[in-house]
């Protein structure tokens, strides 16, 4: 009964990972692209020292940053768990 159960969790575990891969490489897709247009858009600003504007495009690109390095990492990770976990089903099954 055990082993059942176990199996079923590792597959459950295995769907959530192949839906948290393509989701957070979406996200981190999304965030390295805002964060090209953002760092785009203040190299075009013509007159970039001490403008409100480039204070907040600089910290809005931060927190885009920090978005899509968070994002890539989530994916990495959720990766590396399904390809353990289709490891481990191989092994047992």
């Amino acid at each position: 009964m055990m082993f059942g159960t176990g199996v079923i969790l590792m597959v459950a575990l295995l769907g959530v990972a192949l839906v948290v891969v393509p989701v957070s490489f979406g996200v981190a897709a999304r965030a390295d692209a805002k964060v090209r247009a953002l760092a785009e858009s203040r190299a075009s600003d013509p007159d970039p020292v001490g403008s409100v504007a480039v204070a907040d495009a600089d910290e809005q690109c931060d927190r885009w940053r920090q978005l899509a390095t968070r994002a890539w990492l989530i994916c990495g990770g959720a990766s590396l768990v399904a390809v353990a976990v289709v490891g481990v089903l191989i092994c047992v099954g």
